[in-house]
C-alpha cells in the first residue's frame, strides 16, 4: 500500500510539472508541425536527394531542415526549414547551379510559408477512430468483468489510460522531446498498453474470486455432509 502511494504521488509530481512546463513553455513541435518555410526548386533534371541533403546541408548548416521530392519526374525538390535568409536563398541556387549545370535564379525559387499546427488539429483525423474504439472496449470490460463491480471497472478503465497519457505528455512538456509524426501513434501504443495491463489483473482478480467461491463452496458442502 505504501508503495502504491508512492506511485501515485511520483505520477501526481509529474502531471502537475508538466502542465507547468507545457503553460509556460508551450510543448516544443518538430519542423513538420511547427512555423517554417518551404522553398520549392524546379531543377528541370532529375537530381538525388542524397546531393539535395548535402547541398541543404552546407546551406543551413546548424539549422534542422528536410527535403522532399515534389514531382513524380524526380525534377523539383522541396526544402523545408524553419526560416530563410536572402543570402541562404542565394547560397542555395549558387550550389544547385555548380552541381547540376543548371542558370537558376532565386527568382526561380518558390517560397511557400506553412502554418504551424495545433495539437487539436493533429487530433482531429484520429477522433473518431479512438472515440469509437475507446468506446467498444469500454463496453467489453464491463460485460466481461462485471463481477468485479461495474463502477469499479469504468473508473479504472477510464482513469488509468487517461492517467498514463498526461503522464506521456508530461514528459513531452518537460523533456522538450518534439511532437513529431511518431508522437500521436506511441501515445496509442502506450494506452493500449495500459489496458492490456488492466485486462490482465482484471483476469488475475476474477479467477482469484472464482477460486474463493469454489473454495466457500466445497466447504458448504462439507458442512452439509
Amino acid at each position: 500500500m505504501k508503495k502504491s502511494r508512492i506511485i501515485y504521488v511520483l505520477l501526481a509530481l509529474i502531471i502537475i510539472a508538466g502542465a507547468i512546463c507545457a503553460y509556460t513553455m508551450k510543448f516544443n513541435f518538430s519542423l513538420a508541425y511547427d512555423d517554417s518555410v518551404r522553398i520549392d526548386i524546379s531543377i528541370g533534371k532529375e537530381y538525388k536527394v542524397e546531393d539535395m541533403n548535402q547541398i541543404a546541408k552546407e546551406v543551413f548548416q546548424d539549422q534542422e531542415f528536410i527535403v522532399q521530392d515534389v514531382e513524380i519526374f524526380n525534377d523539383m525538390a522541396a526544402i523545408t526549414v524553419r526560416t530563410v535568409t536572402d543570402e541562404q536563398k542565394n547560397q542555395l541556387v549558387q550550389k544547385v547551379n555548380e552541381k547540376y549545370g543548371t542558370e537558376l535564379t532565386t527568382d526561380n525559387l518558390l517560397e511557400v510559408k506553412l502554418p504551424h499546427y495545433r495539437g487539436r488539429d493533429i487530433m482531429r483525423r484520429y477522433f473518431w477512430p479512438i472515440g469509437i474504439s475507446s468506446i467498444l472496449i469500454l463496453i467489453y470490460m464491463l460485460i466481461r468483468y462485471h463481477k468485479l463491480g461495474k463502477i469499479k471497472v469504468l473508473v479504472s478503465t477510464v482513469l488509468w489510460p487517461v492517467v498514463m497519457e498526461l503522464v506521456y505528455l508530461s514528459i513531452l512538456a518537460i523533456t522538450r522531446l518534439p511532437i513529431s509524426f511518431y508522437t500521436l501513434p506511441l501515445g496509442i501504443v502506450i494506452a493500449t498498453m495500459t489496458l492490456f495491463i488492466l485486462a490482465y489483473c482484471y483476469e488475475k482478480k476474477l479467477a482469484s474470486s472464482k477460486r474463493k467461491e469454489d473454495i466457500s463452496k466445497i466447504k458448504e458442502e462439507e458442512t452439509e455432509k
